[in-house]
Formats: C-alpha cells, structure tokens, sequence
C-alpha cells in the first residue's frame, strides 16, 4: 500500500507561540505535515518561488506584513495552491472580501479545532482540481490528435446527425468527390446519394444507430447523384 506522502506547509506567522499552537493542532488531528514558517514578506516571497507547498496558512494581522497581501502574492504566484487565513479576529467584511480575493477558508484562532476540517477540505478540493484539469488536458491531447487523423486522411471521414444531416466532413471530400469540406454541411446525406442505392442506405445508417459497434462499410459503397 503506497504511503500517503506529507503535507508541506507554508506557514506566515510571526508569533512563535501561535505558530506552535497551530501545528500542534494538525499533528493532533492526524495531519502528517512539514511546516515551514516564515515572518515577514521578503521570506514569504522567497518562499512562494521554490515551490513544492501544499497548502498556505497565513496569519491576518503581521507586524510587517498583511494576510490579504499574502493571499494576493500567492495567488499571482502559485493560484492553484489552497490559501488558509487564521487570525485573532477576522470581521465579517474582510472574511468575505477575502475569500472573494480566492482564499480557501479562514479559521480564527480562538476555534483551531476547525483547522483541521478546513485543511483537509481545502487539499481534497485542490487535489480534485488537478484531477479535473489533468483529465480536460488528455481530452484536448486526445482531440487534437484525432483532429489530426481525421483531416489527413485519405478517406472521406463525416459526422452526421440522427436524421442523415451532415455536421462535418473531413477535406478529402474535395480530393474524392470535389466539394469544399463546407459545401454540404447541414444538407442531408441521402439526398447527395444515387437514387437506386438511397434505400439500401437508409437500412445500413438504420442498423448502424441501432447497433453502433458495427461497422458501416456499406454506405462508402454508395453511388452519389453527381
């Protein structure tokens, strides 16, 4: 079974004790995590571009340095890292306006028991992300490559809707048959068919929506009325 790799945690704080305090609460609740803390914005920024961080906690109110302009930093930096807030006091106003700005969560110091919970949401949801967006990525990969295929083909390659309409056909319809691979599009397929074959045809496209797994050679075979 393939151990489940620590969290790496940044962690903006500048009071010893509350840094403390919070990591005492992760490891409490079962978070295997690698902590590094930093104080001020030179050493956060520093820290931002080596990368490899999981999740950002960062305290609001700094001596030098604010939890909004952190969440800002990071998400011009690193937008796809989830951004925590954990501070004494947090108004009403500026929870919303930071999570309007793109943090995660916020959690206030006197309530860490919400730490936890809000820490494994926030890299479940962030891990979710990247699945998503590794999955669009092979779907566009795999597009591009077919969308390749298809109009270099040497065979004429078509997408048609339920009723015969043609919706695409692929350029080597002007090699083979002359027409721009525009000309016919939204035009049915049986009416470009040789009338003696338009029968026949209709039965193979029938049988081929009805059973898709077969192949549908048999339209190819199919004299046009030009």
């Amino acid at each position: 079974m393939k151990e489940a790799k620590a969290l790496h945690i940044l962690n903006l704080e500048d009071s010893t004790l509350d840094a403390e305090l919070v990591q005492a609460n992760l490891r409490k609740g079962g978070i295997d995590c690698e902590v590094t803390r930093v104080q001020t914005r030179a050493d956060f920024a520093a820290a931002l571009e080596k990368d490899g961080f999981d999740l950002v906690l960062s305290d609001y109110a700094l001596r030098s340095f604010d939890g909004l302009s952190a969440l800002k930093m990071t998400r011009k930096v690193r937008p796809n890292v989830p951004f925590i807030l954990v501070s004494d006091t947090l108004g009403e106003e500026v929870a919303i306006e930071s999570i309007k700005s793109g943090a995660t969560d916020y959690v206030l110091k006197h309530r860490l028991e919400r730490l936890v919970p809000a820490v494994r949401r926030a890299v479940r949801e962030a891990e979710e992300r990247r699945k998503r967006e590794r999955a669009e990525q092979a779907l566009w990969r795999s597009e591009q490559r077919f969308r390749v295929l298809v109009e270099n083909a040497s065979d004429i390659v078509a997408i048609l809707e339920a009723d015969g309409t043609i919706s695409y056909e692929s350029p080597a319809v002007k090699r083979v048959l002359g027409y721009e691979p525009e000309e016919r599009v939204g035009t049915n397929l049986f009416d470009h068919i040789h009338s003696d074959d338009v029968e026949p045809a209709r039965s193979s496209f029938t049988d081929l929506l009805e059973k898709p797994a077969k192949r549908g050679g048999e339209l190819l075979q199919t004299r046009t009325r030009d």
